[in-house]
């Protein structure tokens, strides 16, 4: 892994509490997939403009993440299709802090990301009446019978903008699990600019100089297509062969 603690040493800490106004639940996301070796350059030229999120002293925040969807994956399914509306179903555990949160996140015709969230216990295996109850409210209600599918853990880095309503996550170190698979994928790094409105971005702006296209790429949807060979999966398999082209390593 790139030694980051030269760069990150030059960005002004911030607390949970102090970026409590950038919750941003229902936003706007870009995502970009940047190569390791170019995350420390990157995180050198952001550090005028943003602030670091520190938890216990410590910079790089490990997640876990259970996602739920059909035996027939459906959700799957709408996001390989295209569907405007869909939406995924999970439980995230900040590992540093253990809070979990039982998650819906949505995804509307107007390419906005909702996401509602209630805090629960842990990663729940499977899912109570409570939380199935909590799918009916916050999704069309026509799915059902959802099993854990995924298991998905990587490290964060969050920065803040320090004159804006926006949230950089900086996600690194991606390993997935399911139903005894495992896999590790080297390499990449997946960059999300999460604001309330599309508005100028000291990053986005930094990505349209070194010719960064946007790549919206799922980890859900990335874990799924590698660990079940057997579903569909058009959409998604060149996207992974033109990643590896540009030196990742996906199978």
């Amino acid at each position: 892994m790139t030694d980051l603690l030269l760069p990150l040493s030059k960005y002004t800490p911030i607390s949970l509490d102090e970026m409590d106004h950038v919750k941003l639940l229902d936003r706007i996301d870009t995502k970009f997939v940047i190569h390791e070796e170019q995350l420390q350059g990157f995180l050198t030229e952001m550090s005028a403009h943003y602030n670091l999120l520190l938890i216990n002293g410590q910079s790089l925040h490990p997640y876990e993440t259970l996602y739920f969807d059909t035996p027939g994956f459906q959700l799957y399914m709408m996001h390989h299709n295209g569907k405007r509306n869909r939406f995924k179903v999970r439980c995230r555990k900040y590992v540093n802090s253990d809070i979990s949160f039982f998650e819906i996140k949505s995804k509307t015709n107007t390419s906005r990301t909702v996401k509602q969230r209630i805090q629960v216990d842990g990663i729940p295996e499977t899912l109570n009446d409570t939380l199935t109850n909590y799918i009916a409210e916050h999704t069309p209600g026509d799915i059902q019978n959802y099993v854990p599918v995924l298991r998905v853990f990587f490290e964060r880095l969050t920065l803040v903008n320090k004159n804006a309503n926006e949230r950089l996550t900086v996600d690194l170190n991606l390993r997935y699990k399911s139903n005894g698979s495992e896999m590790k994928v080297e390499n990449l790094v997946i960059v999300e600019v999460k604001q309330e409105n599309h508005s100028e971005s000291p990053f986005r702006k930094m990505m349209k100089l070194y010719r960064q296209p946007k790549n919206y790429l799922s980890k859900y949807c990335l874990g799924i297509t590698c660990l079940n060979t057997e579903l569909k999966r058009n959409r998604f398999k060149q996207k992974i062969i033109a990643l590896n082209r540009l030196g990742y390593d996906i199978h």
